[in-house]
């Protein structure tokens, strides 16, 4: 009996040995390759969330979950040398969930062998509903009309009805599916093919749902009418404006054409053109805006759009340059011990500015001033003269010619007295 038990107690010993020196080698070896290839911890941020419903369902609030997750991964070196963002799938598992809300939990999918350390966000939360398709009837909605001289008829639309999917609730406030045409400024048929807008029983759009086809072929006639005409209107302009005034650009008028209704026999034989009542020119010396009367050639007609049109007519005076010759130089800020000498007495005055203020202007109105103040004795300079006008008016510009003129300041002569 103490030999069978010094023997299992040898082998107990040893077998705890071994143990232990197989620990201890893996240890060692752990040590060794942590060494040489290292763990290390990163991050893989804007990956996609996949997120799929049971077929049936829809997703109906897209726009309220977060799109991309970032994970955060631990693996030795040389495996993160060999990751590439989609080895990690970031999925939302909906599997088995039916209509409401549901809070779901992120899990990260890797292709490689690494330990997933965190993910953000955690958890998202869904909202499920029903998939559901109905069709719903097309309607033309006529945003603006024609010209009034043209009449519109019955609008055709094809396909009649489109398929209106999306969630349960959404596709039942679809009530119709408008088509929005504007006819402004058409003068033909229209025909064209036009975007369709779902619409509840208020005529607000309804989002969130799609539409099978997205667009329809609409066709609406549009034809001139018998029963009136459009007829072009020119301002009535009489007179000539005073001598020194000119018309500008800014001449303008509105509206520019009128519709009038009337028999046929005499719409038949309009001319192309109605005048306004006459606007005179004779007395006016500025620009002015008046509205007139459409002059009605038949008593018959009726103006339908308006009986009168605003004229704008711009109006200035015309510039002019007027030569004035001979005009004296006089002398200003002169020194009682100095005299003054030029051999340019006279000099030449050029005056632009408006005709009508010109043609009062006379020689009698101008002085030509040479600022001698400055000028030491013994000093010949040239100087510019400047040009004077009794009644200032700023519109009014001047030029001398010549533009400077040669003045010598000299001492004043003395007179010696005579002794007897």
């Amino acid at each position: 009996m103490k030999t069978q038990r010094t023997l299992r107690q040898m082998i107990v010993t040893n077998l705890i040995w071994l143990i232990a020196s197989l620990v201890l080698a893996f240890v060692v070896w752990m040590l060794a390759v942590s060494q040489s290839d290292p763990f290390e911890t990163w991050r893989v941020s804007n990956l996609p969330i996949h997120v799929a419903p049971d077929e049936g369902l829809i997703i109906t609030n897209q726009s309220d979950i977060s799109s991309t997750a970032w994970v955060q991964l631990r693996a030795q070196r040389s495996v993160h040398q060999l990751f590439a963002s989609d080895d990690v799938v970031v999925v939302a598992d909906l599997s088995g969930l039916g209509p409401g809300e549901h809070t779901v939990q992120l899990d990260a999918r890797l292709a490689r062998q690494a330990s997933v350390v965190g993910i953000s966000p955690r958890q998202i939360t869904v909202a499920l509903e029903v998939e559901e398709s109905q069709l719903k009837p097309v309607t033309v909605n006529i945003t603006s009309q024609p010209p009034l001289v043209y009449s519109v008829g019955e609008p055709q639309v094809d396909p009649l009805q489109v398929q209106v999917s999306g969630p349960e609730s959404r596709v039942a406030q679809v009530v119709e599916v408008d088509v929005l045409v504007s006819l402004d400024g058409q003068r033909s048929t229209f025909e064209d093919d036009v975007r369709l807008v779902p619409v509840d029983a208020d005529g607000n759009t309804v989002t969130g749902v799609t539409l099978n086809p997205q667009t329809v072929h609409v066709s609406v006639p549009v034809e001139a009418r018998s029963d009136v005409r459009e007829v072009r209107v020119q301002p009535n302009i009489t007179g000539e404006l005073a001598e020194g005034y000119v018309l500008t650009r800014d001449f303008d008028y509105n509206p520019k054409s009128v519709v009038v209704k009337g028999p046929a026999s005499v719409l038949a034989n309009l001319p192309g053109t109605f005048f306004t009542a006459p606007i005179s020119l004779s007395d006016k010396t500025s620009s002015f805006s008046v509205t007139v009367p459409v002059e009605l050639p038949d008593s018959r007609l009726t103006v339908v759009t308006g009986r009168t049109v605003t004229v704008t007519v711009g109006i200035e005076t015309q510039t002019v340059t007027r030569q004035f010759d001979h005009i004296a130089v006089e002398f200003i800020g002169s020194k009682t011990e100095l005299e003054y000498h030029t051999v340019t007495t006279e000099v030449t005055v050029l005056v632009t500015g408006p005709q009508p203020l010109l043609n009062q202007l006379s020689e009698n109105d101008l002085s030509v001033l040479v600022d001698v103040s400055d000028l030491a004795s013994g000093e010949s300079v040239q100087l510019a003269p400047l040009v004077s006008i009794t009644d200032g008016v700023d519109v009014i510009t001047t030029s001398v010619l010549p533009a400077l003129i040669d003045v010598e300041a000299r001492p004043l002569a003395t007179v010696e007295p005579v002794t007897g």
